[in-house]
This record gives C-alpha cells, structure tokens and sequence, in this order.
C-alpha cells in the first residue's frame, strides 16, 4: 500500500493491526511485537482476568513502544513494566466508569485465547489472588524476572517478593487443591 505523506511517498505495512511506516524503525518494532507479543498478551490477561481487556492492554503498549522506540534500552524490562502500567490503569478506568453488563443468551465470540497458553483452572486461580501477591506471580514466573528485579520494577525490598511469593504459591496450592477435589 502506498500512501502519500507531505511530498514524501511512504511504505506502509499492516502487522497485527498496526500500520508500520518505512519512515519508521520497522524492524525493532516487528521484532518487538514477534519477541514479546505473546508475553505481554500473557502478562495483561493474568492482571485483567479479561482477554478483551488484554487485547486493549496489549495495543495500548506496542502503541506506546511505537512512540518511545528510540528511548528504549531494555525492552523487556519497558515491555513489562508499561504492561503493568496500562493495566493498571485500564481496570482503574473500569472502576471508575463501569460498563453495563451483556446478556448472557448473546453467542461467545470464541475460545479464549490464553487457554492456549496455560491451563484454564491455573490461570483462575491466580487471578482469584489479590492484586499485590499477582502481580509478583506474574513477574517472577511469567515473565521469568529474578525476585532482585521484580523488586526493582514494582519499587519494594526484595524480601518482600520474596515473602509475597511464599504466601502466593501457598495460596495458589490451596486454590488448586480444593478446585481439584470439588
């Protein structure tokens, strides 16, 4: 596709519904987006609850990266850390401005796509844990961040982590046993 921009021809390319000008560092923004879709999809669904949400969070972050690419370093690291943000921030909007509900004769849209990726009674489990244990669920075993970095990128001592941890996998072993037995 060729769109005129100012005098300047540019090439547009469309990747998983963004549009990536020539003009533009397209290579590390599809090499964002191939490296770490999944992972930030993971990472939003795991905080959301909701694949639509995680959907929106997930655009809303490649949105962002498109605008900082030449400022970021650590693109995991500023992956994960604007994942969170967005999340944040979408279920504080939720909060804020609640939707109406569907009805529930409407047909699903289709299979939930993060049943792909981790079992069904496994990902309900963590998202039955409060917010603070999650989030140090999500960074430590999802996006495979030592207990030192998830520290860092959440701004708590480690030992805190580190004893949020503890109490998640001893909630989760709970969680898990008794959807087990029921």
């Amino acid at each position: 596709m060729r769109l005129v921009s100012g005098r300047n021809r540019v090439n547009e390319t469309a990747y998983c519904g963004f549009l990536l000008c020539a003009e533009v560092e397209k290579t590390t923004l599809e090499s964002l987006m191939r490296t770490y879709a999944r992972s930030v999809y993971q990472q939003a669904y795991l905080y959301t609850g909701n694949p639509a949400m995680a959907d929106d969070v997930m655009q809303d972050v490649f949105l962002a990266a498109y605008r900082h690419l030449g400022a970021i370093r650590n693109p995991k690291a500023w992956l994960t850390r604007a994942t969170l943000n967005a999340a944040r921030n979408m279920l504080r909007d939720l909060a804020r401005h609640p939707a109406a509900e569907l009805s529930a004769d409407l047909p699903e849209a289709g299979a939930d796509p993060a049943a792909r990726y981790e079992e069904q009674d496994v990902i309900e489990a963590i998202l039955a844990l409060p917010e603070d244990l999650r989030k140090v669920i999500v960074l430590v075993y999802y996006q495979g961040l030592s207990a030192h970095e998830a520290a860092t990128l959440l701004g708590i001592p480690e030992g805190t982590v580190r004893s949020r941890l503890f109490r998640a996998r001893a909630m989760l072993r709970q969680l898990l046993e008794e959807a087990y037995e029921g």
